[in-house]
């Protein structure tokens, strides 16, 4: 817990402005972010989502809340049912198939997992409950085929999620026609299905499957109750989903408001354009991985402010990549001037930030710009001050008390820090290539990639020495393309850095 945090204030969608967070019974936060619907692989637009979200949850347990955090899975879907027929396999085993892959991008973007993280089909009584209190009380009307639908005409207060109204909703209203529908806008809590063959579920109105919208309030109310502190998730869910949530669930409890606080997450673009599988420019996680570190992911979105829109293009992650470098680096040179091991420093990270006196400056600025309603870029900021301090000349006792703090923030905004003490792993054979280019012999069959960089660095020099500036430089540009950077210091040697860990690029 922080000594002294600055009050947290958060964006709260429904008010449009910042507001003091004050949950309904500190310390205790109830909180709920929509989860993925299980058809494919995640995507850029999940690492978004989800690590905004677990920024804030790892944030409010850092404040000395006690947080219960919920993201449920769509398992049943329209999309899950089309997946399964392409792949001539059950729905069940679709939506554990990409349930399975979703956990494991998690896991590698060090996403925390949630204190519950709850399926659609385990929770259909739940859905059925909620439904026929909404038919009860007259806010829902069942059809011919065993559908039933929410009234959005009973519910006065529609869009405001959106900042819409009801009337301005029904004039623009370009909705699919469908004559079972008294409203255009209203909105299926339940799909009737006809076909025994069909995947559905027995209700008293007709056999069929939830709404989309019915899944998250059914959760929401049997595991954090009817109501809570805050429901979060992408832009794109304002409306219609989160919308549709906030009137059936303040319909079904008679209890507003359904949720304190609204939290969305900005757009992903790709390259400049929306990120769309028509486009072509859809990127999965899994893909992403291939050529980044999960902690230059995490880096480069935490350089933007998690309302506003982000772009994801290779210049900006290679920046982020090469900027995760230099910062384990230096973690890895601290601990080894201090002649600590790598257990003592984790042990650092489970402990929280080590605060030296009440106004620690650096504990002080990052509190201030992560309760800012979470300006990470602002908190990086103060974390890249601390992480540079780390090369200052001072006494061990000030260096161990700045790394525990460099290690507590790095910490708090996400990262892995084990990540930071792997081994770098030289590429063998980019560098064996290299020296028989400039060495003009083959390499030795039992030369290792250290020996070989060594005598590449060495011939650099002797080409300097000779003044042969056009090979000294080949030698250094061949170096960065397989991705190892060479720096000349002050006192004549040259030390070198492995820039990215993604795949190098072919040297011939």
């Amino acid at each position: 817990m922080v000594a002294q945090a600055q009050p947290l204030v958060l964006y709260n969608t429904l008010k449009r402005q910042t507001e003091p967070f004050e949950p309904l019974r500190p310390p205790e936060v109830r909180m709920y972010v929509c989860g993925p619907t299980v058809y494919d692989d995640a995507h850029l637009g999940h690492a978004r989502c989800y690590i905004t979200w677990d920024v804030l949850y790892r944030l409010l347990r850092f404040l000395g809340f006690q947080v219960t955090y919920v993201r449920n899975v769509t398992d049943i879907d329209d999309k899950i049912l089309q997946k399964a027929t392409a792949l001539k396999v059950s729905y069940t085993e679709v939506a554990e198939r990409y349930y399975q892959s979703f956990s494991r991008d998690m896991k590698t973007l060090n996403v925390l997992t949630p204190t519950q993280e709850p399926k659609a089909t385990e929770h259909i009584d739940e859905m059925l409950q909620g439904i026929q209190r909404l038919l009860d009380r007259g806010m829902a009307y069942s059809v011919e085929d065993g559908s039933v639908y929410f009234r959005v005409a009973a519910f006065e207060r529609y869009g405001e999620l959106s900042n819409n109204t009801l009337e301005n909703l029904q004039s623009g209203a370009r909705v699919e026609v469908d004559s079972q529908k008294e409203n255009p806008l209203d909105f299926a809590l339940w799909k009737g299905v006809k076909d025994p063959n069909d995947v559905g579920f027995d209700a008293p109105w007709g056999r069929g499957r939830p709404g989309w919208h019915i899944e998250c309030s059914a959760m929401i109310h049997r595991i954090l109750g009817e109501q809570i502190d805050i429901h979060a998730g992408g832009a794109d869910l304002i409306f219609p989903h989160h919308s549709c949530e906030l009137a059936q669930s303040e319909s079904w409890t008679e209890k507003s408001p359904f949720v304190r606080y609204w939290l969305h997450n900005g757009f992903v673009n790709v390259s400049g354009e929306k990120m769309s599988k028509s486009l072509g420019n859809f990127s999965t996680i899994q893909a992403v991985l291939k050529r980044y570190t999960p902690n230059a992911i995490r880096y480069f979105l935490l350089t933007h402010h998690y309302r506003m829109p982000v772009d994801f293009h290779d210049e900006s992650l290679q920046s982020a990549e090469n900027r995760i470098v230099k910062v384990h680096r230096a973690f890895r040179d601290c601990i080894q001037s201090l002649g600590m091991t790598v257990e003592a420093v984790s042990a650092m990270a489970a402990t929280g930030p080590e605060v030296t006196g009440d106004t620690d400056p650096y504990l002080n600025r990052f509190t201030e710009a992560m309760t800012a309603d979470l300006n990470t870029p602002q908190a990086l900021a103060v974390l890249n001050e601390v992480i540079g301090s780390l090369h200052d000349p001072v006494e061990p006792e000030v260096l161990r008390s700045r790394l525990a703090m460099a290690v507590g923030l790095f910490t708090v905004l996400g990262f892995d820090l084990e990540a930071a003490f792997e081994a770098q792993t030289l590429p063998i054979e980019p560098l064996t290539s290299l020296y028989q280019q400039f060495a003009e012999v083959t390499a030795p069959s039992d030369a290792t990639a250290e020996t070989l960089l060594e005598r590449l660095i060495q011939l650099r020099a002797e080409a300097k020495a000779m003044k042969d500036w056009g090979k000294a430089d080949a030698i250094r540009n061949r170096l960065s393309e397989a991705g190892i950077q060479l720096k000349d210091n002050k006192d004549g040697t040259t030390t070198w850095e492995l820039l990215t860990t993604h795949d190098r690029h072919p040297v011939s």
